[in-house]
């Protein structure tokens, strides 16, 4: 197919210098550091507190005395024996934080739950480490190119190793109910659908490198890498968001994190592609991939149906913004969500009828425009098929989507901003969703400006995905409200966070045209 065929005509407006190559090295920086530090404290843990079981015999009594001594006086020298990792999260913000938290009877479960999940996690701890202090070296494209044995290594070790880890947590996890989770069941949900990822973008990496297509095995890796740090980024994020928000308790911000990651892991690991594009040869013609070919047949043959969903999903908007003011008048939102949040969001939005408005109108025309140019795009060959017209529509999409994130996050910075801990992460979803918008509208615009074809086609079907948050959270939770979910499981906020999670559902296809998609390919 000619739209997946061919280059941009100007191969220098690569997607990789849109973004410029210092960017990309500052980007690198941080996901190594942080990387390297969670590998420390992991291999730290795995050899200290998770070997106590193994070798103490009154490990549980030990573990509750920590505990006491900590909730009696929450310091840095009577956290330190407890465990590196909590060590250095007091340490950014304050022991009191994590001694008053859940965190501390999860400490006691680990040493109370059975000898095979205790060597499960073992494992898992131990092996993870691994990923966690050399895995980031792999794309390094100067660390590659001049050390390329040891990255063979690395990555033979990888190979092993990650698998291992891997499964372990998943035996451990299918051996373990939710609510022995920190993250509860969101988490448990989570932990399922990245490990199993995990898994076969390894495969797939394998694979792609047999048959030397080397852009998509980068690809693949990158997925895999990407979903391995989920756990050590939740450690980051608490203490990214206790130092922004001091008087939020924790077991709130850990509400917010888990709400935050699907989109931070999959954007990690579109930044770890886009990065290394940089450093490989743009190709003028590629052949595309077969699975790409009969996608993109696919999405032409259901474009008529999804204009019937997007315009669903308008009209879910509609009933939803304008018609409710948010989840007040939703008999079924009663049962899964704080009053006290229900309450806040009908005071904002009610408060906000003008911006509410725009918001239903600029993501319901992004959303029917975005399907109308996508299709465009599919058949167009080159940068020179773009018409004026096409520009000016993208445009014109650009500053909707635009309007749209900047809204969404007011919505949520507003909602957010309550002082009640409970509904603190309500306006998780609004803020979060409206930033990637934002952030993938200005990238289209920027590649429509440039006439960059292969990167406009991505950045949109990343907007795609995006745009029906909205409508996905209001599925999502009425589904929700049918299934026999426990109390305890509401009261811990799952029935808030659940749907925030399955509201971006989308973006693992966006990934997945990451990975298929034209401008992976011109690049080898």
């Amino acid at each position: 197919m000619t739209q997946v065929s061919r280059m941009s005509s100007n191969k220098n407006k690569t997607s990789i210098q849109i973004f410029g190559k210092a960017t990309g090295m500052v980007f690198m920086l941080i996901i190594s550091i942080t990387m390297m530090i969670a590998g420390i404290v992991a291999l730290s843990e795995g050899t200290g507190r998770f070997t106590i079981p193994f070798t103490s015999n009154n490990a549980t009594q030990q573990m509750k005395n920590h505990v006491e001594t900590i909730r009696d006086n929450p310091n840095l020298e009577n956290m330190e024996p407890f465990g590196l990792e909590l060590w250095g999260l007091s340490k950014l913000s304050e022991a009191s934080r994590f001694s008053d938290s859940r965190l501390m009877e999860h400490s006691v479960y680990y040493t109370e739950m059975s000898k095979y999940n205790q060597i499960l996690m073992l494992i898992h701890i131990l092996l993870g480490s691994f990923c966690m202090l050399l895995g980031s070296l792999q794309f390094w494209p100067s660390f590659r190119k001049k050390y390329m044995k040891a990255h063979r290594i690395i990555g033979g070790i990888y190979l092993v190793t990650v698998p291992i880890s891997v499964i372990t947590s998943l035996l451990y996890l299918s051996n373990t109910a939710p609510h022995h989770i920190y993250d509860h069941l969101v988490a448990w949900i989570a932990l399922w659908v990245f490990g199993v990822l995990s898994l076969i973008s390894i495969v797939m990496a394998v694979f792609a490198l047999k048959k030397k297509r080397i852009f998509e095995h980068q690809a693949w890796m990158a997925a895999s890498f990407a979903c391995l740090m989920v756990a050590p980024m939740l450690r980051w994020d608490w203490a990214l968001l206790a130092a922004i928000f001091p008087k939020i308790d924790q077991e709130t911000l850990n509400l917010v994190t888990v709400g935050i990651m699907l989109p931070e892991t999959i954007f990690i690991a579109y930044g770890l592609i886009l990065i290394n594009r940089q450093y490989q040869r743009p190709m003028k013609q590629r052949k595309p991939h077969e699975f790409a070919e009969s996608s993109f047949k696919i999405f032409q043959r259901l474009v008529p149906s999804l204009y019937v969903l997007a315009t669903l999903a308008i009209a879910a908007n509609i009933y939803y913004f304008l018609l409710n003011h948010g989840l007040a008048s939703l008999s079924y939102a009663d049962k899964l969500l704080p009053k006290m949040l229900i309450q806040r969001e009908y005071t904002i939005l009610n408060s906000s009828s003008i911006l509410t408005t725009l918001f239903v109108m600029c993501s319901g025309a992004a959303l029917l425009l975005s399907i109308y140019i996508f299709n465009i795009l599919l058949k167009t060959a080159n940068t020179n098929d773009l018409s004026a017209k096409n520009i000016v529509l993208s445009i014109t999409l650009s500053i909707l989507a635009l309007s749209t994130g900047a809204i969404s996050i007011y919505f949520g910075w507003n909602i957010g901003l309550e002082t009640h801990n409970l509904i603190f992460s309500g306006g998780t979803m609004y803020s979060v969703y409206g930033a990637l918008i934002f952030v993938f509208g200005l990238a289209f615009l920027t590649a429509s400006l440039l006439k960059n074809l292969a990167f406009m086609k991505e950045t949109l079907v990343f907007l795609l995905s995006l745009l029906p948050f909205s409508a996905l959270f209001l599925l999502t939770l009425y589904v929700l409200s049918f299934l026999p979910i426990p109390i305890d499981y509401i009261a811990a906020g799952q029935g808030f966070v659940i749907p925030v999670g399955f509201s971006t559902a989308l973006l693992f296809l966006a990934f997945a045209y990451v990975i298929f998609g034209q401008a992976t390919r011109e690049h080898n």
